[in-house]
């Protein structure tokens, strides 16, 4: 009788009641299909970013051809659990056992285990059944990529399949908006198909800029926006990194998080922010990991061939969120630009893949690989208006072409669409709100 209560009260689907599922996630559909698989399905990302409303979504798929009393949700964040802490391994299997007992299932369970790290050896319990072939189906979150990194990987390797959630992309939050747009692989399609409601689309891009896209901040009335992210950023700080790492110094963690979201997009060495903050560059080195790790803020390191020449040159740095960004850095005149290539980069990031900025004569913001080859030079210049700005930016991408030997770039702007032949090399110019909405 130890947990029967907290489970009754968990799992209202087998009182007949429905979970709320929200905005449908587009990561949905691909998660879906490993349902049915031995796999334990990791879901991980920044907190807050929707993975237990993308867990009720999967539920309530779950619930139109299985036995609701086969479906086992768990929030480990709830504060009953703090028992477990100290009883790890008993108090797991105390939990699983009260289900059991509880409602009798027959056939393959699944077991929804929310913010899982918060259980101190939740993988030698987990692994254990699942080698045991109980007809135990495991989808498990976690706030934290350490989840994957450190556990995931040396006892449940070769077991599991994972998953990154991030805060709504732009298409969704559009549908959270009841706004509706045509979406396609071609960014010239969307272009054409939604340009009589362009402006519209810009007021959206316009809003997520300067608040975000966490779920809950989209739906907030704006004069409650700012606090609520003011609070997830201490949560993040303080629930997921200090704890977690033992961070023995949280005034430095803190001073080192403001600097670089205060400086966005900009090269910064370990070295330099050390010496600005007044600890030494390998102590930098490992709070960004850190950040990286509850998915906070992610490094970026400059394209070479040599992976010493990666190692030692500046990395740059963007926030999961411009919303969480905006709310605690300080501000400059030239912010949008460098929030327009924040979004670029999460967007890229979002869709897995492998990015670096490129540094010759001049700089490109973004190189995108697909395996050892690259795929896309992507300079992001919203004021293309302005000639000299153009003729920076576009020479940029032309000496980074001719030395990767690439014959196409993109250039992300605010609103200008169209196609241009420079020095041979064909330039594609795409407002964001179009690149963002592609599928």
């Amino acid at each position: 009788m130890v947990y029967e209560e907290t489970l009754i009260r968990q799992n209202r689907h087998w009182r007949g009641e429905k979970f709320p599922t929200g905005i449908v996630r587009d990561i949905k559909s691909e998660v879906e299909k490993y349902l049915n698989t031995k796999y334990i399905v990791v879901l991980t990302g920044v907190r807050r970013s929707g993975k237990s409303y993308l867990v009720f979504q999967l539920m309530d798929t779950l619930f139109k051809k299985n036995i609701p009393d086969n479906v086992l949700y768990v929030n480990f964040d709830d504060p009953v659990f703090l028992r477990l802490r100290s009883d790890p391994g008993g108090g797991i299997e105390t939990l699983y056992r009260d289900y059991l007992k509880l409602k009798n299932p027959k056939g393959l369970k699944y077991l929804f285990l929310d913010e899982i790290q918060n259980v101190p050896n939740w993988e030698k319990w987990i692994k254990a059944y699942y080698d045991m072939e109980e007809g135990i189906k495991f989808i498990i979150t976690g706030s934290n990529a350490a989840l994957l990194s450190s556990e995931l990987s040396t006892l449940l390797t070769g077991r599991n399949l994972q998953f990154e959630v991030f805060p709504f992309n732009f298409r969704e939050v559009l549908k959270a908006k009841n706004e509706d747009i045509t979406v396609s692989p071609d960014v010239r399609e969307i272009y054409v198909r939604n340009y009589g409601i362009k402006d519209s689309l810009r007021h959206h891009l316009n809003e997520i800029l300067k608040w975000g896209s966490f779920p809950e901040v989209v739906f907030l009335a704006e004069p409650h926006r700012e606090a609520i992210l003011k609070e997830y950023y201490k949560d993040i700080l303080y629930r997921d990194i200090v704890p977690r790492f033992e961070v023995r110094h949280a005034n430095k963690l803190e001073e080192i998080a403001y600097f670089v979201m205060s400086n966005i997009s900009n090269p910064a060495s370990y070295h330099n922010i050390g010496e600005l903050i007044g600890i030494h560059e390998s102590t930098v080195k490992e709070y960004l990991s850190y950040f990286e790790k509850a998915y906070l803020s992610f490094q970026v390191v400059k394209f070479s061939y040599s992976l010493k020449e990666q190692i030692k040159n500046a990395k740059k740095i963007y926030f999961i969120d411009t919303g969480i960004r905006n709310a605690i850095a300080f501000r400059f005149s030239e912010d949008l630009g460098r929030l327009y290539e924040n979004l670029v980069f999460v967007d890229l990031r979002r869709r897995g893949k492998k990015v670096y900025y490129w540094k010759g004569k001049r700089e490109v913001d973004f190189v995108v690989k697909e395996g050892t080859k690259v795929e896309q030079l992507i300079q992001v210049c919203w004021d293309i208006n302005n000639a000299n700005t153009k003729e920076r930016e576009v020479a940029g991408l032309v000496e980074a072409m001719n030395k990767i030997e690439i014959n196409e770039g993109i250039v992300i702007t605010d609103d200008h669409f169209g196609e241009e032949e420079i020095e041979g090399k064909k330039m594609r110019f795409i407002p964001l709100w179009c690149w963002l909405a592609r599928n």
